[in-house]
């Protein structure tokens, strides 16, 4: 009977895409400016002040876990730049969300590691994508890739586990590198994801130039590694992966642009103004902290979230040089 009412009670948006998966970005500001995700200059960050707190984020995961919600993902901008972020992986553990992974640059990642598993988040996601420290830097303009490296290693000290490493595809910038960073992974059971770049509003005019298929990817590591379709790749997600023969950690491929991945989509987002997000590359958005700031709680929240994603978008219409969102200036402002 309970079972029951839980299932009824499962997000779910007008194509019975089940919405288990909230991503919530608790920061937009970073301490990097890699190239492929914002410009060297100009960005205008909101204030700390106006940021949804680590109590708000508490009601929206309570609410989002009362429809059966079972992962929420901590990302940002940089979500280690906000001195707060173990008080909120603890509100969304509260919550009663036990899958708590979080996305970072890994910069900060080694003195926040230990807190960060005792505060509830599980596994974790980080940039990485190249192991040579001048590239790095070029790439990044201007971080130190061996804080990474270690940011890394304490959080596998932590028992942050799964780590999965993600390296974005640039054509002639780190495409040569791509078997050595398998390796670098796989070697330590890390898995790996390599992801097509997506164009912005900051990168639509070099985007084409660097942007390197995934299949070509794959061709180029199976040159070196055996390859299996892992079973992982049937689930709900943007990544397809792939066993590696001798290896306990998987590779991965993200594929917005040459593989739609859509039709499987079991997300949505909520930016670090308080908004939620339908689609990554869409515009649609609904303004979920301003019902708490209005004197509504996690019922409000909830009819609210319920009644957005019924009208979540079939697709985006991304392509190489043209991006479908109009007001996503850089990948900071949601998280990815």
């Amino acid at each position: 009977m309970i079972l029951k009412v839980v299932l009824t009670r499962m997000l779910t948006d007008a194509l019975g895409r089940r919405i288990s998966y909230l991503r919530i970005s608790v920061v937009d500001a970073c301490n990097l400016r890699c190239v492929y995700c914002m410009p060297a200059h100009g960005m205008h960050f909101t204030k700390f002040s106006k940021l949804m707190s680590p109590r708000e984020i508490g009601i929206i995961s309570s609410a989002a876990a009362s429809l059966g919600t079972t992962t929420i993902r901590i990302t940002g901008g940089e979500p280690l730049v906000r001195q707060d972020v173990e008080e909120i992986a603890a509100e969304i553990a509260e919550a009663g969300i036990r899958d708590i992974p979080i996305s970072t640059n890994g910069i900060f990642l080694e003195q926040h590691a230990e807190a960060l598993a005792s505060s509830g988040v599980t596994r974790a996601n980080v940039s990485l994508d190249t192991l040579n420290a001048e590239r790095f830097r070029s790439i990044t303009r201007g971080g130190d890739i061996q804080r990474v490296l270690n940011g890394i290693e304490a959080a596998e000290r932590s028992g942050i586990w799964p780590i999965k490493l993600n390296t974005v595809l640039m054509k002639r910038v780190n495409t040569d590198e791509l078997v050595e960073l398998a390796e670098f992974a796989l070697t330590r059971g890390y898995s790996i994801r390599f992801i097509e770049m997506m164009p912005l509003k900051n990168n639509v005019d070099f985007q084409p130039e660097l942007f390197f298929p995934a299949a070509v990817a794959k061709r180029k590591l199976s040159s070196r590694f055996t390859l299996h379709p892992s079973n992982e790749s049937t689930g709900q997600g943007p990544a397809v992966y792939y066993n590696v023969e001798g290896y306990e950690g998987k590779i991965g491929f993200i594929t917005p642009l040459s593989g739609n991945f859509c039709s499987r989509c079991n997300r949505v987002r909520i930016t670090s103004d308080g908004r939620l997000r339908m689609c990554l590359f869409g515009d649609n958005m609904l303004d979920i902290v301003g019902i708490i700031r209005s004197g509504g709680g996690e019922k409000e929240v909830a009819d609210a979230l319920r009644h957005a994603i019924a009208g979540k978008p079939e697709r985006h219409f991304l392509d190489i040089g043209k991006t479908s969102s109009e007001t996503l200036y850089s990948m900071s402002q949601i998280g990815g």
